[in-house]
């Protein structure tokens, strides 16, 4: 059974607060995850950070959106006291911080653009830059729920791989890519479980097939043998667990 690539959703972010820089050492050092999900905004200074919601009090202490807040405001938030007060003094990194710890340690790298609650100006260029920059094209794709954004990064910078997010069904969805020039598909897990032809759909096509978030062993174990091309998990320990004990 072929094995899919395992990547650990915002960092190992189950057991320890998303998108923090001890979340992304412990998907490295504490399991076996061939890379990392994460989420990038632009600060009002014009920063890439990283930061999955378009507003900041659910996972820090602050309160606003980050599009009204500077990189060294950002700076300023505890973004690990909110899981608990062990991870207390966890802060934000921006995206070129994240890309030089995944080049350093060899992890692959799905960053989402999160432009579609707050809509930001040339984020796709400026992604772009970043990751090409450090020649790292082959080492990170890029994915979205703003489809737009998707085309036009594409457009932009071809030689790396763009994914279309998605977590309702889609009505025609095979005509629907036709309009597209993502590489691959990345829809959330129980679609490929409620449309399993999809699956032929997307890879006669030539299109990679991206899951999340997969948490629980019982999908995990459904989404392996239906034969996904990544899997994304808040457990990446246990996907991988799973994944070696199905795919030897």
């Amino acid at each position: 059974m072929k094995k899919p690539l395992l990547f650990a959703h915002r960092g190992f972010s189950g057991r320890y607060p998303e998108n923090s820089p001890i979340a992304f050492q412990a998907a490295l050092e504490k399991t076996a995850s061939d890379g990392i999900e994460s989420d990038v905004h632009i600060t009002k200074d014009g920063k890439l950070v990283i930061f999955h919601d378009a507003s900041v009090e659910r996972t820090s202490n602050g309160k606003g959106f980050i599009k009204d807040h500077t990189f060294e405001e950002m700076l300023q938030l505890d973004i690990g006291s909110w899981m608990s007060p062990e991870f207390a003094g966890q802060h934000v990194w921006d995206l070129g911080q994240l890309l030089d710890f995944c080049k350093e340690s060899k992890l692959l790298l799905n960053m989402e653009l999160k432009n579609y609650e707050v809509f930001y100006e040339g984020l796709e260029q400026m992604v772009a830059d970043e990751i090409c920059k450090r020649q790292m094209q082959d080492q990170v794709f890029v994915s979205s729920f703003n489809h737009i954004s998707m085309q036009q990064f594409k457009n932009l910078c071809p030689e790396i791989a763009t994914g279309l997010l998605y977590d309702k069904p889609f009505l025609d969805i095979d005509h629907y890519i036709q309009r597209s020039n993502a590489d691959n598909m990345h829809p959330r897990y129980m679609l490929l479980q409620y449309q399993p032809e999809l699956m032929d759909l997307y890879h006669g096509r030539g299109m990679k097939v991206n899951t999340w978030t997969v948490n629980e062993e019982a999908d995990m174990r459904d989404m392996i043998t239906r034969g996904v091309d990544c899997i994304i998990s808040n457990y990446p320990d246990l996907l991988c667990q799973v994944a070696d004990e199905m795919c030897k």
